[in-house]
């Protein structure tokens, strides 16, 4: 009898401790790590956000973006990995670019399948571009060039090295990778400058650049061209690389409790549908596409990716 009581008290206990891990969250501002450098597609989309997340969030405080760049996002993320799991830390991160360094037999600091995954902002295709006066114009000059295409990134395990890579091996062109960059923006003005011979970018980070008459399309892996001009992936012949690109997740380190999480899910769901986040959005020229199912997502970002598994292993070409 006293085993049975005991045994019920436990119960009781665990059932009203439970709710009780997320009661009164937030109770202090929420950093929000953005692991890139200043202007970037992933920091706009932090910046638009988090304002709108202060007001959804059910107790009033701050959620404050901080950039955290290095490694080619892998810095950021694994700060976030080793928070403490109390929903004060969160990161947005782009898949499969966090997950490329452990696909290609790196360790990154943090384990891809133990992050609490929060909510799914969007999902962007690629695009190759090159500086407006450049002389190359089609898939066909880059493998006529006489030497590998130079191609500027931030680092080993980023998106953008890996979708290189991936363009490389599929259209048969050779890549030298120029790292070290601080983010999507800094290569892109990199190439604009000369640095190299084409950048690989979000279609919505590039548009900037082809609309100030800085840049030109060579292609793009949406299913329908959003860049008049620009040619899909599939219309020039590879409709295998239809979709490749980069998905928006919001992630909170292993642990989470599930009412922090919903707490957060439901905050950001609703920040997403105000009005003036999707117009400001749309002057950013991208669009958030949530989904409530981030897991899922993820996985099947994974598996596209996992299918050039090799493309992702360090090329040695890389400077």
């Amino acid at each position: 009898m006293l085993r049975t009581a005991c045994a019920i008290a436990m119960g009781i206990t665990a059932a009203l401790a439970g709710p009780a891990m997320g009661a009164g969250y937030p109770e202090k501002n929420i950093q929000f790590i953005i692991p890139f450098g200043p202007g970037g597609g992933f920091d706009r989309t932090v910046r638009i956000l988090a304002p709108a997340m202060e007001k959804t969030l059910p107790n009033k405080v701050q959620v404050l973006p901080t950039n955290v760049a290095g490694a080619g996002g892998a810095k950021g993320t694994a700060q976030t990995y080793r928070a403490p799991p109390d929903g004060y830390t969160i990161a947005i991160i782009n898949m499969p670019g966090a997950a490329i360094p452990g696909l290609g037999g790196e360790d990154p600091g943090y384990d891809m399948a133990k992050f609490s995954w929060i909510a799914r902002l969007a999902t962007e295709e690629y695009m190759i571009a090159v500086p407006a006066k450049s002389s190359i114009h089609t898939i066909e000059d880059m493998q006529k060039l006489g030497r590998p295409v130079k191609v500027p990134s931030t680092d080993f395990g980023s998106t953008a090295y890996a979708a290189s890579e991936i363009f490389s091996k599929e259209l048969k062109f050779p890549v030298q990778h120029l790292t070290g960059y601080k983010g999507t923006n800094d290569y892109i003005v990199g190439v604009v400058r000369g640095d190299g011979d084409a950048a690989v970018a979000p279609v919505s980070t590039l548009q900037q650049f082809i609309q100030s008459g800085d840049m030109r399309g060579i292609f793009t892996t949406e299913e329908k061209s959003s860049i008049p001009g620009v040619k899909t992936i599939a219309e020039l012949g590879h409709a295998g690389l239809t979709g490749l690109g980069v998905e928006r997740f919001v992630v909170g380190p292993p642990g989470l409790s599930p009412q922090i999480i919903k707490t957060l899910s439901d905050s950001i769901e609703k920040a997403m549908a105000d009005p003036d986040v999707k117009k400001h959005a749309e002057k950013e020229g991208f669009a958030f596409q949530p989904s409530s199912k981030a897991k899922e997502g993820a996985d099947r970002g994974l598996a596209l990716y996992s299918k050039y598994k090799e493309a992702l292993v360090k090329n040695e070409s890389a400077k």
